[in-house]
């Protein structure tokens, strides 16, 4: 008798323990939101997402990245041989939405606006050597340097395709995402001294050979926690 009721008892105990469980389940698939981390062509990302309809999730992404005093010596330009030491800035705040088609399947597309608040390169390119002006001989210091500065600004939409939900089914998420901004042709800045000065007349034609440069690549890796 006093086993029957230690049975009972232990059925009574593993009963409550399943309904906990199954109730604890039941509110964590009802969660909607998650908060991720990203790193990718933008830069560092910080996420915020939350689940509008069982295929649709809208988010707003912070990415930031900055590269400074990059070096690059002996680059040949046509007959010349320079320096080169670049600035790379990047702040991007993108609001968009993600759909994920298939209930079985994480693969998403994604859309929306980027905020371009800082995208900006600022390379000074100067000689290698002396250099050599008919029988005269000048010292690189003295030739001078060539400063361009360009910037692109302004709200650039985006798409992309993926894998890995926005608002993960269990608690942490892997994703990766490839698409890309459609930018305004960035604006340039061109300055240049002592000898090499003529060179800032070449603005407009540095200006005109980066009407192309509108893609800016949106790759990202993203860790992301539903909560």
């Amino acid at each position: 008798m006093k086993m029957k009721k230690n049975h009972l008892l232990l059925i009574f105990l593993v009963s409550i323990c399943l309904q906990g469980l199954s109730q604890e389940n039941e509110n964590f698939t009802k969660k909607k939101n998650a908060i991720a981390i990203s790193f990718g062509s933008p830069g560092l990302g910080l996420e915020y997402a939350r689940k509008l309809s069982p295929k649709l999730s809208g988010k707003i992404v912070w990415q930031t990245f900055s590269l400074n005093d990059y070096e690059q010596n002996d680059l040949e330009i046509k007959e010349d041989v320079v320096d080169l030491i670049a600035d790379l800035n990047v702040s991007i705040i993108d609001i968009g939405i993600e759909y994920t088609p298939f209930i079985n399947s994480s693969f998403k597309l994604t859309t929306g606006l980027g905020f371009l608040s800082n995208v900006n390169v600022n390379s000074v390119v100067t000689y290698t050597e002396d250099i050599v002006v008919g029988t005269v001989t000048v010292d690189k210091k003295d030739v001078g340097e060539i400063i361009a500065d360009v910037t692109w600004s302004g709200v650039a939409p985006y798409i992309g395709v993926g894998f890995g939900r926005a608002i993960p089914k269990k608690r942490f998420g892997f994703g990766i995402e490839f698409g890309t901004y459609f930018a305004s042709a960035p604006n340039v800045d061109l300055t240049a001294s002592n000898l090499l000065a003529p060179t800032a007349s070449q603005e407009e034609n540095l200006q005109e050979s980066l009407e192309s440069f509108k893609f800016i690549p949106r790759i990202q890796i993203r860790l992301a926690y539903k909560f």
